[in-house]
């Protein structure tokens, strides 16, 4: 594919979905920091006005990051009719050709069920996860899939697939619909080993919230055996979309290890708004950061991976679309939710470097990572 055809359609698709001041953390541990070891820098990478996606990945990359993850809606390959497949894009031609020359893996988040609800072909729209229609036309887009990255399926580089993102948000405390959830999930699962092999790791993604609440924790560890590892998305926010302190970082990351005990752990999304209205700064984001890596020291053996969201700050236009997928048009929060979906990168949408992307590379080099 031309590469100038490639970044523009990059450009399309690699977005995820959608969390103290404590000058104090600063890098202050940074004389008793742990070396990498067998962990895992994932970042979400985004191209920008004035970078283009292989030039944003290569930036990575270089600080060390090893892992990006690529989200894919059901709904945008199937619209309507299932069994009719459409990529209008070439998106898949795109991942097919960039990731398998590249130096990092890949994290392919596949989202028949994504944070504001279903992504169902319109032919299925209303019927439960658990119906034989939805479970069968998933497996057909999987071997759809599969079909379509003969490249990026044989340079082994495809590390991870995670079927739904955040599905608690939808799932709720209903355990009739988390069996409904993992009926379709189980499914699916055997079907990724029959195409992919066992090798591939596959979960679903949950919010940290998940695990905190007593109504959905329950529901959430005894869907947990039937995956491979624990991802989880997390942002120290409040419910109003300000945040909370980079000092809760290490008593939950202590809560993450003690509640999954039986699993490996994935930060598949990880991340601390900038914006005032979020009220915070780009010193506190710099300073979650450092939290972030310190608690990770102390869970090195259960925390496989951080992949941080996100490289650079979207665009305005891009939050637009996301405040209306969100149904946060008009909401009291508006506002803030705004702020923190255009304030998460560590470097600004022009391009410029925040505070956090320096921590980031002072965290990384205490470490020897990459050394």
């Amino acid at each position: 594919m031309n590469p100038n055809r490639l970044i523009s359609v990059l450009v399309l698709f690699l977005l995820t979905s959608c969390g103290g001041s404590g000058s104090n953390l600063g890098s202050g541990n940074i004389e008793q920091s742990i070396e990498q070891g067998s962990r895992i820098l994932g970042m979400d990478v985004k191209n920008i006005a004035l970078v283009d996606y292989a030039t944003a990945y290569g930036q990575a990359t270089a600080l060390g990051v090893r892992e990006v993850s690529v989200s894919l809606d059901w709904s945008l390959f199937e619209p309507t009719t299932v069994g009719t497949y459409t990529d209008p894009n070439g998106i898949l031609p795109a991942l097919n050709a960039f990731y398998p020359t590249q130096t990092g893996d890949v994290t392919l988040v596949l989202r028949p069920l994504d944070t504001p609800g279903p992504r169902f072909p319109a032919d299925l729209a209303g019927l439960t996860f658990d119906n034989l229609s939805v479970i069968n036309a998933f497996r057909d887009f999987l071997t759809h899939l599969h079909s379509q990255l003969p490249t990026l399926n044989a340079s082994g580089k495809l590390k991870w697939i995670h079927v739904g993102n955040e599905i608690d948000a939808t799932l709720g405390s209903n355990a009739t619909q988390w069996l409904q959830w993992q009926t379709f999930f189980n499914a699916a699962k055997t079907h990724i080993e029959t195409l992919w092999g066992v090798d591939v790791v596959v979960s679903s993604v949950v919010q940290f919230g998940a695990l905190t609440n007593d109504s959905v924790r329950p529901l959430y560890l005894n869907f947990l055996p039937a995956l491979d590892s624990a991802a989880l998305t997390y942002y120290p926010l409040n419910g109003d979309f300000t945040v909370k302190p980079s000092s809760v970082v290490a008593a939950d990351f202590d809560f993450m290890a003690s509640t999954i005990i039986s699993k490996p752990i994935l930060l598949q999304e990880c991340g601390y708004p900038s914006g005032t209205l979020n009220a915070s700064s780009e010193s506190q984001q710099a300073d979650f950061v450092t939290a972030v890596f310190d608690a990770w020291d102390t869970h090195r053996d259960r925390i496989n991976l951080i992949d941080f969201a996100w490289q650079y700050d979207v665009d305005e236009a891009t939050v637009d679309q996301w405040v209306i997928d969100f149904g946060m048009s008009g909401q009291a929060n508006e506002d803030k939710f705004r702020s923190y979906l255009q304030t998460l990168g560590l470097s600004n949408n022009d391009s410029t470097e925040k505070l956090a992307l320096q921590r980031l590379k002072d965290e990384l080099q205490a470490r020897s990572w990459g050394q």
